[in-house]
């Protein structure tokens, strides 16, 4: 009997690096191969890298450290790094672990298996990082859940921030063809799926090229394509979904698409609209496109559109230039907003960026100490906001077991605040009503309520007018 090879994956970074990954395993599950447990009984791993920030480029190089003992041990092990550090950082990678055999960027993902069974004939390095190859060829999912379920819309970035990675690795902006992105919502929406995040690096900028066109390419009346069209077509299709998306940027977030958020019955009360600073001129440095006025005008438009919406938000302290009144201004927008939740990081500069040529960096511990801060203050600011919806009730999907206690179940309500109570697995997949006891940073204890007999609360009315 010839046992089937086997693939391991290691993903670092953000949620569309794990929704390649699913992609990539999909993709060799459907050559014959085998998911391996570790990278130990694996004939190939791979390591789907992030390049947006310092730690996860330090955690690849402890990786690499460990794979380079089991290759040892396992010549014919084929190691590959993909994601965004394999572009961009190509030439530290062959300097630092010559044994990687592989090199594949997000956009030429569909390659793998062809390029790892050329590695496997010539043994010798094979690299796949074009920054213009075609990023939306159709290929298999294996999908980590089955509730909920990614889907890509728009490949790359077409933005310049300075701080930023992104583009370097990802490429400029591609739309995905939206009747691929229909149709594989159609699939989802018939194997059970009761929830979709649409991802993309700037998700609102779907169709900036586009524009106008009918719906298959075809010849026939045309329609302006953007994202709030394709979330009124999502919601036309797959009545009974919840969908999410992320990250917009606050550039494009115009009116039409505050009113397709509060309008469409299945896109849900929650938006992550990164801010970076809201200092103006560090904004201008950062090369942001807006000024924290207008970004507090699109935050009170979808509260007065949207009553009970949950805003989180991307931080970047430690610029280099920011001042300290200038950072207090940060701090300001945290208590004037009242952000539900907030991803916070110290600059650290990246290869290839603007702001890697900047002279005026920030010290290592003034950074340390403003980040520390702004955490303690966002942190208890979220808190502060869940306490408020302590003692609702909230029609609540459940995903699956508790990450943290396997024997109870954890679920998400539509401002995707995390909720964990005690119930039967037979309620995974389902939208129950469940009281929240008790607040938390990430959320709240809960418990499941009678169906028959509660009427779930609207969102608490926050901001606003």
């Amino acid at each position: 009997m010839i046992l089937p090879n086997k693939i391991f994956v290691k993903t670092y970074g953000c949620q569309m690096n794990f929704h390649d990954s699913e992609r990539i395993q999909g993709l060799f599950q459907q050559q014959g191969y085998a998911l391996a447990d570790g990278i130990h009984d694996a004939d190939v791993v791979l390591v789907n890298t992030c390049a947006v920030r310092e730690k996860p480029e330090r955690k690849l190089m402890a990786e690499l450290g460990r794979l380079r003992a089991v290759k040892r041990a396992n010549p014919k092990m084929v190691i590959g790094v993909t994601g965004c550090m394999a572009p961009r950082d190509g030439d530290i990678i062959r300097s630092r672990a010559p044994f990687v055999d592989l090199l594949v960027g997000p956009r030429s993902l569909s390659r793998l298996p062809d390029l790892v069974r050329q590695v496997q004939l010539q043994r010798q390095l094979i690299d796949s990082v074009d920054l213009f190859d075609d990023p939306t060829p159709l290929t298999p999912v294996r999908r980590s859940s089955a509730v909920s379920a990614w889907v890509d819309i728009i490949y790359g970035c077409s933005y310049a921030c300075t701080f930023c990675a992104v583009p370097t690795a990802r490429g400029a902006e591609v739309s995905r063809p939206p009747q691929q992105i229909l149709d594989e919502i159609d699939e989802l929406v018939a194997l059970g799926y009761r929830e979709i995040t649409l991802l993309g690096q700037t998700v609102n900028a779907y169709g900036r090229d586009l524009r106008y066109r009918t719906l298959d390419g075809s010849a026939g009346p045309r329609e302006r394509v953007d994202f709030s069209w394709l979330l009124g077509r999502i919601d036309a299709r797959a009545p009974n979904l919840r969908v999410r998306f992320t990250s917009p940027h606050p550039q494009l977030f115009t009116d039409r698409l505050i009113r397709s958020i509060s309008e469409l019955p299945t896109v849900c009360e929650h938006v992550h609209l990164p801010l970076q600073s809201a200092d103006d001129r560090v904004l201008r440095r950062i090369n942001r496109c807006y000024t924290y006025a207008r970004y507090l005008s699109i935050v009170d438009k979808l509260r007065a559109a949207s009553p009970g919406i949950s805003i989180t938000t991307d931080l970047i302290v430690g610029f280099p230039g920011e001042t300290e009144a200038q950072f207090q201004k940060t701090l300001q927008a945290v208590r004037d907003v009242q952000f539900d939740q907030a991803f916070m990081f110290a600059y650290s500069p990246r290869r290839h960026t603007a702001a890697m040529e900047f002279a005026d960096t920030i010290p290592a511990e003034v950074q340390n100490r403003r980040l520390q801060e702004l955490i303690a203050l966002v942190n208890d600011t979220a808190h502060n906001r869940n306490e408020q919806d302590v003692g609702r009730v909230f029609d609540v999907l459940v995903e699956g077991p508790s990450e943290k206690n396997p024997r109870r179940l954890s679920g998400r309500t539509r401002t995707n605040k995390l909720v964990v109570f005690d119930g039967s697995r037979d309620l995974i997949g389902q939208l129950v009503p469940v009281k929240t006891k008790r607040a938390f940073l990430w959320g709240f204890d809960g418990e499941v309520r009678k169906l028959e007999s509660v009427k779930v609360s609207p969102p608490t009315i926050v901001g606003g007018d």
